[in-house]
């Protein structure tokens, strides 16, 4: 980060917190395009920003630290949910942990303190705490539980309350250290990025036999839903009267997003022993030569099956059989959403996926680990950042639409999805789109497709850098190091 202004922040805390501290300021300095200089103890010269027990001296910047954090993480202990602290910021009623109550900036001249604790806060969050202890007292692991979470119970997934935390930094620094004040850019000229994701779980989705299922399902309750009905059946029997397949299906999926001048990453499955024979693609040689012809110059990340989260062994053989098609998968996303951060990032770490793109949830759009942007999910267990990069899971299409999670009609997503995108065009920050190529089907989804690239060519007219998974990583990298 040498490219970027060096910023002095002494911290005084506990030994046991001090990784943690560091952790969070290392990643709103990243987000502010500040590099971090840390000095430790009670008084340095030339300090910009104090995090730690009170002391005499006067600091530009100061942030509330609560003596009774260390210890609260070293217990592993919920954060009692009577004492998280709201208050209103940018028109939102955004949550604080380890605070005081009141006003969030006690300001004079020439200082400020922060009284909320947004070091201990964003660290909360990072590491998906809630559901890291919720998980050690023997809750069931995979798919986490939306409605178990923080986000649910205060109804404030949409806020990506980490990023907010950055910003009242970002408002402090602009008004007493002005000179460290710079726009955010992405890709050098762009306001924001929105990085593009395709899941691959079916490559054909529509076979014959699965068509003659369809149809007798639509027939048997056409008295019950006789326009849905009717339009399914006629549709499918069109599509594939017209010669429609898989190939072709992808291919206008590439060439699209080639005429916008846009990248994706698809991430495609290494195992074929799923209980379903269509998601087994990755076995028949003939889907092998349209995965070959179609996305060899593509970025592909491994889309690996619920195991390969939690096995190396599992992981490992999936990522061999990617690497033995010419691939070299450095992201990776686990199908369903089934992941358990300290063990999985663990097992990720030890294959050399550089990349995840899991933390998201799947009933509802919004910000797991409370951030849009970027960043490294810290291991709890050995104190220190894990050395691979999290690009938050932000927006799926089946959380969008399914029955069992948001259950939206097209028009209300378009509406949710543009708030989205005009919060990060505001933020100059990032959101993340997966859409299933399943969901480009014009006959069981219609409308959907189309709002995929709707929401490209709005992120496009503001300026946004529109991008895949894999030059979201190399530009935070950039950034990080």
């Amino acid at each position: 980060m040498e490219k970027y202004p060096n910023i002095n922040i002494l911290i005084n805390v506990p030994a046991n917190y001090l990784p943690k501290a560091e952790f969070v300021l290392r990643t709103y300095c990243y987000i502010l395009r500040l590099n971090p200089k840390f000095y430790y103890g009670f008084h340095s010269e030339g300090i910009h920003l104090y995090y730690g027990e009170d002391n005499q001296q006067t600091y530009p910047i100061r942030i509330f630290f609560n003596q009774e954090t260390a210890a609260f993480f070293e217990e592993r202990e919920l954060y009692p949910l009577d004492k998280v602290n709201f208050c209103e910021f940018n028109k939102e009623s955004i949550p604080f942990l380890f605070s005081q109550n009141g006003s969030v900036f006690s300001l004079v001249t020439d200082y400020c303190v922060i009284r909320k604790d947004i070091i201990a806060s964003g660290f909360y969050f990072l590491t998906c705490w809630h559901e890291y202890i919720l998980s050690s007292k023997g809750i069931s692991k995979g798919r986490v539980d939306f409605r178990q979470s923080l986000q649910y119970r205060w109804d404030f997934t949409e806020i990506p309350v980490v990023d907010v935390y950055c910003q009242m930094l970002y408002r402090i620094i602009s008004l007493l250290l002005p000179e460290f004040i710079r726009d955010i850019h992405w890709n050098e000229k762009n306001s924001f990025a929105l990085s593009l994701s395709h899941d691959i779980d079916y490559w054909h989705y529509w076979t014959s036999k699965q068509i003659l299922s369809t149809y007798q399902y639509n027939l048997s309750t056409i008295y019950k839903r006789p326009l849905s009905a009717l339009f399914k059946m006629v549709g499918h029997t069109l599509d594939k009267a017209l010669g429609n397949n898989p190939w072709r299906k992808i291919h206008s999926i590439i060439r699209k997003e080639d005429v916008l001048d846009v990248q994706s990453t698809w991430f495609l499955f290494g195992r074929d022993s799923f209980e379903d024979g269509r998601q087994n693609y990755i076995s028949d040689v003939k889907y092998r030569e349209h995965i070959l012809d179609l996305l060899s110059q593509k970025d592909i990340g491994l889309h690996g099956s619920p195991e390969s989260a939690f096995d190396l062994e599992v992981l490992n053989k999936e990522l061999d059989v990617l690497k033995s098609l010419g691939f070299n998968p450095k992201g990776f996303r686990t199908h369903y959403l089934h992941f358990d951060y300290q063990k999985s990032f663990s097992i990720l770490e030890q294959a050399g996926i550089k990349y995840d793109s899991t933390l998201g949830y799947w009933e509802h759009i919004g910000y797991r680990a409370g951030i849009s942007f970027p960043f490294y999910p810290f291991n709890l267990k050995e104190n220190r950042p894990f050395r691979v990069l999290e690009i938050p899971l932000i927006v799926m299409d089946t959380t969008l639409l399914s029955h069992k999670a948001m259950n939206l009609n097209s028009i209300s997503a378009r509406l949710r999805l543009s708030r989205m995108l005009g919060k990060a065009a505001k933020y100059q920050s990032h959101i993340s789109l997966l859409w299933h190529n399943t969901t480009f089907d014009k006959i069981d989804f219609p409308l959907w497709g189309s709002l995929y690239w709707s929401m490209i060519k709005k992120a496009k007219a503001r300026n946004g850098w529109i991008t895949s998974l894999s030059h979201i990583y190399d530009e935070w990298v950039n950034i990080s190091y």
